[in-house]
């Protein structure tokens, strides 16, 4: 029996991700991993882009053009207890240049300023109750586009010392902001971290998502009290990053810009969802690695393709978080923290970024959620790569501003349609296949049980060429396999404004569209780690 999805695509707007970094104690297996990736890969890519180069050579232009609408929502109308934290005014506010840290480059100028964003909770609370960061601004020489910027929103301990010119995330941001004429942001230390919790009895030293999750099981025993979610801070976080770019630029060159895209990946990924949802500059959004929409649908499906939990979700599964997904609070919870809670809002163009390899979300998370999404919305899936996107920063920061400058230039709006009259530069299919028939599992990193560390677990991505059927339509058709399951999509790369090229796919299609594990119930979803 042979399966078949038919892609037929239109003119698409530009979009692509940006990475997430990840602990030290992964690199050697990520290494490890990566070269096995690349080995194979290599050998097919000789092929493929001789094939491509031929589809290159047959490309027509052909201009687009497109009205581009900037979506708000007015404050105080229908709030969450998200708006309320997010839009209550706090005078510990502030900001002040780091003066010694200024550079002036070719074409730009980098600042740093050092910004507290807030207060969160006391000092009854926890250790760490006033929030600052530090704040990199770029500001190109030539600005082509001074109503718009780009704010990235990024990790960082505040134990750190002053971040380097050439840092990971600074250096793309600089690069961003000369190649699109635009002010560039980079936003770290969100949430602020490490925390400790006065009430802890673990006094433990707490960084990413143990902070998540104490403060998740926290709203669990106490619903009352939302200020205690630790997506309140990490978005207002965000929203006061807007307010100083805004108002140093202003001082810097007489100008601000009025409206933001925001980015950011993993934890960050999820506070550009909901900086989206709460405030009205924000024109165009790209959650990188977290998709994690419809919350609770999404995590029983979890469930039933694992049979249990990603090694990932430890910190949760330590706050007995799992035990509770059936929980009435955690719909409460979700009404707050869950990006679909705010669909509604999130009408500007959205480009959606995951990874086939990722530990922490399944790959076929947006059959929970996608066809809910209103406005403009578009997908990048990178098939051989895990939660941290490590080795795809350049090409993604690249593409980040291909996105932008469509969106800012108002280039025709990408989407899939019934009729295309724009060929495709490439266009493949890729897939993989899971190790054996236990779990329906892409990860390229699991914890196999009885073992307590990650391993490699390699599930490849392979290119294929698809069928053209003429007229815009593609096809691409596989057997089901005897064992286990295969996971497939479609990516297609077109012209986009300024020589970028876009790069989409498809949603993921697995098959044969059956789990291994039945459903979970109540406290039975406490589960085991994987």
């Amino acid at each position: 029996m042979k399966l078949t999805t038919f892609v037929i695509l239109g003119c698409l707007a530009l979009a692509v991700a940006i990475p997430a970094p990840r602990k030290a104690d992964m690199q050697g297996l990520l290494s490890d991993l990566r070269d096995l990736v690349a080995g194979i890969e290599e050998e097919l890519e000789v092929e493929m882009e001789k094939r491509d180069q031929a589809d290159e050579d047959m490309l027509a232009e052909e201009d687009m053009e497109a009205e581009l609408e900037v979506v708000s929502f007015p404050h105080g109308v229908l709030t969450t207890p998200l708006d309320d934290y997010v839009h209550k005014p706090d005078p510990h506010y502030s900001y002040h240049e780091v003066l010694e840290w200024r550079l002036k480059g070719p074409g730009y100028t980098m600042y740093l300023l050092n910004m507290t964003s807030q207060q969160w909770l006391t000092e009854d609370d926890v250790d760490r109750s006033i929030w600052w960061h530090y704040l990199t601004v770029t500001i190109p020489d030539n600005i082509t586009h001074p109503e718009a910027a780009l704010l990235f929103v990024e990790l960082g301990d505040n134990t750190d010392s002053l971040p380097g010119y050439d840092d990971n995330f600074i250096a793309p941001t600089r690069m961003f902001a000369v190649s699109t004429g635009s002010v560039s942001a980079d936003l770290k230390q969100v949430p602020n971290q490490p925390i400790v919790f006065k009430n802890d009895s673990l006094q433990k030293s707490r960084v990413e998502d143990a902070i998540i999750a104490y403060t998740w099981k926290h709203f669990l025993d106490y619903p009352d009290q939302p200020e205690w979610l630790l997506r309140n801070p990490m978005t207002k976080a965000a929203v006061r990053a807007m307010d100083t770019v805004q108002d140093f630029v202003n001082r810097m060159t007489g100008n601000q810009p009025e409206k933001f895209m925001v980015a950011g990946e993993s934890k960050r990924g999820w506070t550009t969802w909901t900086t989206g949802a709460v405030d009205k500059r924000v024109f165009a959004i790209a959650p990188i690695v977290m998709d994690l929409l419809n919350m609770k649908a999404n995590l029983h499906h979890f469930y039933r393709a694992l049979g249990g939990w990603t090694f990932a979700f430890d910190d949760y599964y330590a706050e007995n978080i799992t035990s509770r997904l059936d929980d009435p609070n955690l719909e409460k919870l979700a009404a707050i923290v869950d990006p679909l809670s705010y669909k509604d809002r999130l009408t500007m163009p959205k480009y959606i970024i995951g990874t086939g390899g990722d530990e922490f979300f399944m790959p076929d998370d947006s059959y929970f959620y996608w066809d809910q999404l209103e406005g403009e919305k578009y997908r990048r899936w990178i098939p051989n790569a895990e939660h941290s996107i490590d080795g795809h920063e350049i090409s993604l920061f690249f593409g980040l501003g291909a996105f932008f400058l469509s969106v800012v230039e108002g280039t025709k709006s990408g989407r899939i349609m019934i009729h295309t009259d724009i060929k495709p530069m490439t266009i493949r299919c890729f897939h993989a296949r899971t190790l054996d028939g236990k779990r329906r599992d892409f990860r390229l990193v699991n914890q196999p049980p009885g073992q307590t560390e990650p391993q490699p677990h390699p599930v490849i991505w392979l290119p294929e060429d698809v069928q053209d059927m003429g007229n815009g339509t593609y096809v691409a058709e596989f057997d089901i396999p005897a064992v286990g399951w295969l996971a497939f999509l479609i990516q297609a790369t077109f012209p986009a404004p300024h020589g970028a090229a876009l790069e989409l796919t498809t949603e993921v299609h697995i098959i044969p569209e059956t789990f291994p594990f039945p459903d979970c119930h109540g406290t039975d979803c406490r589960g085991t780690l994987l």
